[in-house]
């Protein structure tokens, strides 16, 4: 009986000497596109990663479609704690921080080769310093789309003639200025409430990334579509300040370089996608892919006030930013 009791207690002090499993840290991630989209698939994918990199040590959930926060909360969540991190556009940043609405700037960073080496270069580290200034941590660009449609029920819209004395979809200040320095008129129009703004007439011109025209069946009610390489749209992932503190020095390498794989797949993918999503409308529209003289007649007209405007809100600030991504193209 004695032996027995030793016994017990030498168990005990062996059980409880062993240390409990470390409970994973857990990201959470919200965004505002539907998983199917091709930058939902890189988040699934950068999920994955994670948690295969760093051995289960840190978990990943996704919510998607902006079922956790909207694209307009979704900063305030990560900087307060609200959730751990986030995707969203350059154009919910652009309120706080003006000079992420360069890649808005017509024609100034289109080309695939300058996209790829401006966000992963000094541009893109430029960029990086100032979301970190309003509390965040920056992770990685997802690139939506550089590519875009100008969709019309009547005429193909070639020329500026073309857009005279029509609406349009305004999104931004920024990119309104552009629109109107064509000649068009522009009205506030969310992007989920374009397609019924074209149904009803409430505008004559579409906008829109060649990815959203064909995921929003905006050939169903547009017979016209002039594909354009004249502007873009990233998303920077972004992670609350204090979560990321807490993480081992290990666990913060791997996650950053899971994140360097996910932005150069999300890049290529994003050419696919563009590939695809022309191809698919060219079945179901008339689709004009915009010559080189039309383009240098669009550029003449759009790009000065808008980059006028640019150089007014940011100062020297965008003024060197827009001399790193010039001379990252040369």
């Amino acid at each position: 009986m004695k032996a027995t009791r030793i016994f017990l207690a030498i168990f005990a002090m062996v059980l409880f000497s062993v240390p409990a499993a470390a409970e994973p840290y857990k990201l959470r991630i919200t965004h505002q596109l539907p998983d199917s989209h091709h930058i939902g698939v890189n988040v699934k994918y950068f999920k994955s990663l994670v948690e295969e990199k760093t051995k289960g040590k840190v978990v990943v959930e996704v919510y998607p479609a902006a079922q956790a926060f909207k694209p307009k909360e979704a900063i305030n969540a990560v900087i307060t704690g609200g959730i751990e991190a986030a995707v969203t556009t350059n154009f919910e940043w652009a309120g706080m921080l003006p000079i992420m609405d360069v890649v808005l700037i017509p024609w100034v960073i289109t080309d695939l080769s300058v996209i790829e080496k401006a966000l992963s270069g000094e541009p893109g580290k430029m960029l990086f310093k100032a979301l970190e200034s309003k509390g965040v941590i920056p992770l990685m660009w997802f690139l939506q789309c550089r590519t875009n449609l100008y969709t019309s029920n009547k005429d193909p819209l070639l020329t500026a003639a073309d857009f005279k004395g029509k609406k349009m979809r305004g999104a931004s200040k920024i990119m309104n200025l552009g629109s109107e320095a064509l000649g068009a008129t522009t009205m506030p129009i969310s992007g989920p409430e374009v397609y019924m703004a074209l149904q009803r007439g409430t505008i004559d011109v579409g906008l829109t990334g060649i990815d959203a025209a064909l995921a929003r069946h905006y050939y169903e009610i547009q017979k016209y579509g002039t594909v354009v390489n004249n502007f873009t749209v990233i998303h920077p992932m972004f992670i609350n300040t204090k979560f990321w503190n807490s993480l081992p020095t290990d666990l913060r390498q791997t996650i950053q370089e899971c994140g360097a794989a996910v932005q150069k797949k999300s890049i290529q993918d994003s050419e696919k996608a563009r590939d695809e999503a022309i191809t698919e409308l060219q079945k179901k529209m008339t689709i004009h892919i915009q010559t080189e003289p039309e383009e240098a007649a669009w550029k003449e007209l759009m790009q000065k006030p808008v980059l006028d405007h640019f150089i007014e809100k940011t100062g020297a600030e965008g003024k060197q930013l827009i001399d790193l991504i010039t001379k990252t193209g040369k």
